[in-house]
């Protein structure tokens, strides 16, 4: 073909027909730019194709990701619910020792001694620079301000950690038989089937309890136990709060991907 066009050009030369040769050229010209954007045109259409692919494969990705997330930070809501509702009983067996049930202290302080923490399934979609797949707006957006938003969850599980491990655990250690404690999280409680990987493991180890008298009227009276009680209800609480946020945008995300799934198959 290329050598034709040299034909065609060589003779209109010699035989000086050089306005016939210009308007040849110009065709020419205009011939290899219609090949050169159809040849774009058709690298685009693959591409664009591809992308397109590639992000149907990511929403259906991401779907199993947050609803794996969902399930698993609706769990540690619960936990923290449990929480904040055995530190407010213990307080008010603080106020009022009228109303104590000795067989139940011990439930509602295994309650408060967990430490749940949500360890979500990330994605590399951020930090793999592979955002812009995402074609939604409203969702890219979301996904963009999601991690920030986990770090709000995270901070406090963490500001948690460090209470229990330095005050609130050392104080019941001084004052109440911790062993006690333990044995009501894996013989009375479903604490640790929550905490499990295998959720159907259903073993219990039978932990035996303290043959020490407790004076669960002066153990609940003391006005230190109040002070962390009241620590143990506000960072639980707080941390519920702010997980329930966080949930709001998993549903969020869901609802998105969910509708961009929809007209994908539509």
């Amino acid at each position: 073909m290329i050598k034709f066009f040299r034909r065609i050009r060589q003779r209109l030369i010699e035989e000086s027909r050089f306005s016939k040769y210009l308007i040849y050229a110009i065709g020419e010209i205009i011939l290899v730019v219609v090949g050169i954007l159809i040849a774009l045109s058709l690298n685009n259409w693959k591409e664009g194709r591809r992308e397109h692919q590639e992000e149907l494969e990511t929403l259906k990705q991401l779907r199993e990701e947050f609803r794996a997330n969902l399930l698993q930070l609706d769990e540690k809501i619960s936990m923290r619910t449990a929480m904040v509702n055995a530190g407010t009983m213990l307080l008010g067996y603080h106020d009022n020792r009228s109303t104590i049930i000795r067989d139940s202290v011990v439930v509602y302080l295994a309650r408060t001694t967990v430490a749940p923490t949500f360890d979500p399934i990330t994605n590399d979609l951020i930090s793999g620079g592979r955002l812009y797949l995402i074609q939604n707006l409203e969702l890219r957006s979301k996904l963009s301000k999601w991690p920030s938003d986990l770090v709000q969850v995270t901070e406090e599980e963490e500001a948690w950690i460090s209470i229990l491990r330095n005050n609130y655990l050392p104080y019941l250690y001084d004052h109440y038989p911790v062993r006690n404690i333990t044995a009501a999280k894996w013989n009375r409680l479903d604490v640790v089937q929550t905490l499990l990987l295998d959720k159907t493991n259903t073993k219990r180890n039978v932990f035996s309890t303290s043959k020490e008298q407790v004076d669960v009227e002066a153990f609940l009276a003391d006005k230190k136990l109040a002070d962390l009680l009241s620590t143990v209800i506000s960072s639980s609480l707080f941390t519920k709060v702010q997980s329930e946020s966080l949930r709001n945008d998993i549903v969020t995300i869901l609802a998105l991907i969910d509708s961009e799934l929809k007209a994908r198959d539509d």
